[in-house]
């Protein structure tokens, strides 16, 4: 089994890594998308994104609401802290602002969007599909996890009318008693069904002193990771993780529905390659390893979101000697999910692409080959005479993004609160 828990980590570790698993599902859109748009045009990844966003949003919003004590709540506060503990609004990558104002009224506000300065370069169609035709249904969708009378309104956007201009966008956030209520759509209630939504994620004791196990209290403009209790923090990076699941399950899902399962797998396969590959390198960088040797790709594999959280994914690691180790998947949720969607599908499916990415982002001469066709077992070697050859295209995308050059800050005053 993995022998490191999240709960060994330190509270400021825990905020890092937090920020981290964050970053991992703005790497999946990245990658995910770019497959979409190659694979089947530009117009697949609106409708596509749209319908990804919906599907997993409001079930992970619901989530994180019950795990931080702020679950009931149907004002604007709740719906801005779970704005602030969400992937969508990755910590740093999105420099993002929320004021109260009054129960049903409020505001937010991005002085830096980093997804905005990864579009720009395309064009200006390219920034309208992405900051108007995807976030005016997925803001929404996201909104009614809280109160299906809520709506978000621009009061302005990109396209920017001047290159340089600050805050890239502000919204308000308003709940109307006499509004229509938003719908959940049909993925959103499929989506709320799966193992997955419903997981029981534990909470250990903390293991330091200081810090909130939850946010039942004011909204703060800007809520840090450090201001979380060490506790709070493992729950947190495990929902974080349940929330990346939740957006893979349901890309490659919206895919099928439209292009067919081979296709979806495709898309997924390239998502999962990419976007595993530069975790793999962010974390190795991280743990401090050297990226090299079979024992830096069991400290990643040990941590990596891809196989988080312990509570849906049940995998063991064996190491063999000083150049290999065996990776075998267990029984566990993941691979009882009655959608053959998601990462653990791809993996059933022989699609081991993304396995391949996670350990060669450690060392790239580390090599996969599975054990036999009757397990889900693979065989890692590292073997440093190999040919390491070109890196593949999902890793290029990934790591030609604003987002692969992402240096993210710590809050160290706050760990004594």
């Amino acid at each position: 089994m993995i022998k490191r828990k999240l709960a060994e980590f330190s509270r400021l570790q825990l905020a890092q890594l937090g920020r981290e698993y964050m970053l991992f599902a703005q790497f999946n859109s990245r990658t995910g998308y770019a497959a979409l748009r190659i694979n089947h045009g530009d117009e697949a990844y609106k409708d596509v994104a749209i319908a990804n966003w919906m599907g997993a949003s409001p079930v992970y919003t619901r989530r994180m609401q019950r795990a931080m004590g702020f679950a009931g709540g149907t004002d604007v506060a709740t719906i801005f802290k779970g704005l602030q503990l969400e992937c969508g609004f990755t910590h740093q990558y999105f420099d993002v602002h929320f004021e109260v104002l009054a129960a049903d009224s409020g505001r937010f506000w991005l002085d830096s969007c980093g997804a905005l300065l990864e579009t720009e370069p395309r064009g200006a169609d390219a920034v309208k599909v992405m900051c108007h035709d995807i976030e005016d249904p997925t803001f929404n969708a996201t909104a009614v996890a809280t109160n299906a009378r809520a709506r978000m309104v621009p009061i302005h956007r990109p396209p920017r009318v001047r290159t340089d201009q600050e805050p890239h966008c502000e919204w308000t956030v308003d709940i109307d008693p006499d509004a229509t209520p938003v719908t959940e759509p049909d993925i959103t209630r499929a989506m709320s069904g799966t193992r997955l939504a419903n997981l029981a994620i534990e909470r250990p004791a903390s293991g330091e002193t200081g810090g909130m196990d939850d946010y039942s209290g004011p909204v703060f403009e800007q809520l840090q990771l450090e201001q979380l209790s060490h506790g709070a923090l493992v729950v947190v990076c495990s929902e974080l993780a349940v929330q990346i699941h939740l957006l893979i399950d349901g890309l490659i899902r919206s895919v099928a529905d439209r292009y067919g399962e081979t296709a979806a797998h495709a898309v997924g396969e390239f998502q999962m390659e990419g976007s595993c590959w530069v975790m793999s390198n962010r974390l190795r960088e991280w743990l401090g390893c050297t990226g090299s040797g079979i024992d830096d790709v069991i400290d990643v594999l040990e941590i990596h979101p891809a196989f988080q959280p312990l509570e849906y994914w049940s995998i063991k690691v064996s190491r063999l000697n000083d150049h290999q180790a065996l990776v075998e998947l267990l029984d566990c949720p993941a691979g009882e999910e009655e959608m053959p969607y998601g990462w653990h599908s791809l993996l059933a499916q022989h699609m081991d692409g993304g396995l391949r990415g996670l350990v060669k982002g450690v060392d790239p001469h580390a090599r996969v080959i599975r054990v036999d066709d009757s397990r889900l077992a693979w065989k890692i070697s590292i073997d440093e005479l190999d040919n390491i050859g070109d890196e593949p295209l999902s890793v290029q995308v990934a790591k030609g993004t604003v987002l692969y050059q992402t240096r993210l800050k710590d809050h160290i005053p706050l760990l004594q609160l």
